[in-house]
């Protein structure tokens, strides 16, 4: 490749990340708690320590009385009702009214299986923020809301990709480069090879996150665009195009076919048991019943069935007894993303290299802050890179910070359960500004560093000792139980923030081999004004 060529695709690797670097690690980071969003809701809500009864019991007259309750006549647009399972061993449900001239309400609930007792709700927080922030930034409503964030989402998911291709196509010694690490030599040095390092041993993967991620993002504007080229912009026309038309009641009352007896049937490929029913027109003759299970092809969704709401037979020719290669192919997107086909171990496997690519994308950043704070690039004044390397030592570390004292609010907090979301998005987005105005008041980012990660290690390990004194829930107690997956959280929790603290503990206080400009400006030799000036030949 040519000089010109390859200095512009260096370029484009650059400036495609400093531009959405800080973005990109934000998602980059927060996926890696993703991946966990069912065990940390166990480990967060007491109520899914619940045995799982042998003979649960009957939900359907329990449900019936609630729903004829709550909805007070008006009628019901849909309702969802999901079975026990070890995740969630209790019945739970959920219905949706929307009365003329008014806004669409919700209404949840969920019962003991043993007891048919209803429990206590408990509002979203930990597990939910961390989820949707990483898949839609939980953008507000008023901006565009889901749509928007899973765009940009996306879009980071583009950059990923270029940055990716980019990088690929400017190291040309790959082969070399895959075992080269000059541990002793610069802190720059230490960085870029680190860089190449992790890039290149984890390329496949995170070029298939790139990938899949962008597609999860792009898609939300997807049926818009098409609507648009299709449809005039109706999408509506386009949902019915595609799925068919909404199924319209009867407008005759009619006993609903019972709920347990669906609960009672099994996939024809896999055998397992339903997870969810999610039934239209609930109470008319016209009701129908989507039935889904678990799939079993693990890179699929669900297998799903559709039933006579009130005969409980098999409805023929269904739209999802057809699954296409397309379908196939989309529906395996999201397990391939979040890691939900192969166990405890492959999401494990998942955050370490999801780690390392955050990692990757800060020491990108730092690198290019270097060559310019200490190198010979850049046109901007030392002040103004100064000031960059600490919004990107307080930002990437914010978040881990911000990660960290989130688990420690939901064990703390003693709020209504309607404002725990808001409270964790307060709370997170306050610690990461204090962690950047830190980073700027601190005036050293290898101090700022050190102490934020201690702080970062120190919550952690905090977290398991309060989830003992709040919930009585002892560590040997929960990893003795049935419901281990919250003491694996706690152990998880230990481990990483021991991690944390030696990390930060082995980090050096300031930079050890270079000066900055000014200082080297400073070193040089100047003229003496007692001798006479040399003259020029």
């Amino acid at each position: 490749m040519d000089r010109p060529r390859h200095l512009r695709i260096y370029g484009l690797h650059s400036w495609s990340g400093i531009v959405l670097g800080l973005f990109v690690f934000v998602v980059c980071f927060t996926g890696c708690f993703a991946l966990f969003y069912h065990e940390i809701q166990t480990w967060e809500d007491p109520a899914r320590r619940l045995e799982l009864a042998e003979n649960p019991v009957d939900i359907d007259p329990i449900l019936t009385a609630w729903v004829e309750e709550t909805a007070a006549g008006e009628e019901i647009e849909f309702l969802r009702l999901s079975y026990p399972s070890e995740t969630e061993p209790y019945y739970t449900t959920m219905f949706g009214v929307h009365p003329e001239g008014e806004k669409a309400e919700f209404f949840t609930a969920r019962w003991d299986t043993t007891t048919g007792a209803r429990l206590p709700e408990r509002g979203a927080g930990l597990s939910e923020w961390l989820l949707d922030f990483h898949r839609d930034l939980m953008w507000p409503e008023g901006l565009g809301g889901r749509r928007i964030g899973r765009t940009l989402v996306g879009i980071a998911g583009i950059v990923l990709m270029l940055s990716i291709i980019s990088g690929v196509v400017i190291h040309t010694k790959i082969f070399q480069e895959l075992f080269t690490l000059r541990f002793f030599r610069s802190v720059r040095l230490k960085w870029q090879d680190t860089h190449k390092i992790l890039g290149l041993w984890g390329l496949p993967f995170y070029s298939m996150i790139a990938v899949t991620g962008a597609f999860l993002g792009v898609v939300a504007i997807l049926a818009p665009i098409v609507a648009i080229l299709t449809f005039k912009g109706d999408e509506e026309a386009l949902i019915e195009a595609v799925v068919g038309k909404p199924l319209e009641p009867a407008g005759i009352e009619a006993p609903m076919y019972p709920l347990m007896a669906v609960g009672a049937l099994r996939a024809e490929t896999s055998g397992f048991a339903p997870s969810f029913v999610f039934a239209q027109n609930w109470g008319d003759s016209n009701a129908r019943y989507d039935v889904y299970f678990e799939a079993d092809t693990e890179l699929a969704h669900v297998e799903a069935i559709q039933l006579n709401g009130v005969t409980g037979a098999r409805v023929a020719n269904s739209r999802m007894d057809t699954v296409t290669p397309a379908q196939r192919v989309t529906n395996a997107v999201s397990p391939l993303h979040y890691a939900t086909f192969g166990g405890i171990a492959l999401k494990l496997l998942y955050f370490i290299l999801g780690l390392s690519l955050a990692v990757i994308t800060a020491f990108g950043l730092m690198l290019w802050i270097e060559r310019r704070l200490y190198g010979n690039a850049g046109r901007k004044s030392p002040a103004f890179y100064r000031r960059l390397s600490h919004l990107v030592t307080g930002t990437t570390l914010g978040f881990p910070l911000g990660t960290a004292v989130i688990f420690a609010l939901d064990k703390l907090y003693t709020g209504a359960e309607a404002t725990r979301l808001a409270w964790t998005a307060y709370t997170y987005f306050g610690v990461v500004g204090l962690a950047v105005i830190f980073a700027f008041l601190r005036r050293n980012d290898y101090r700022a560093t050190k102490e934020i990660m201690a702080a970062t290690g120190f919550v952690f390990m905090l977290v398991p000792v309060l989830n003992v004194m709040i919930t009585g829930g002892g560590l040997p107690q929960l990893l003795t139980s049935g419901h281990k997956v919250a003491g694996y959280v706690d152990v998880a929790l230990l481990s990483l923030g021991a991690l944390t603290l030696l990390t930060a503990s082995r980090l050096p206080d300031r930079r050890p081999d270079s000066v900055s400009r000014e200082e080297r400006r400073a070193r040089q030799p100047q003229p003496n004004p007692d001798l006479p000036p040399v003259a020029a030949e």
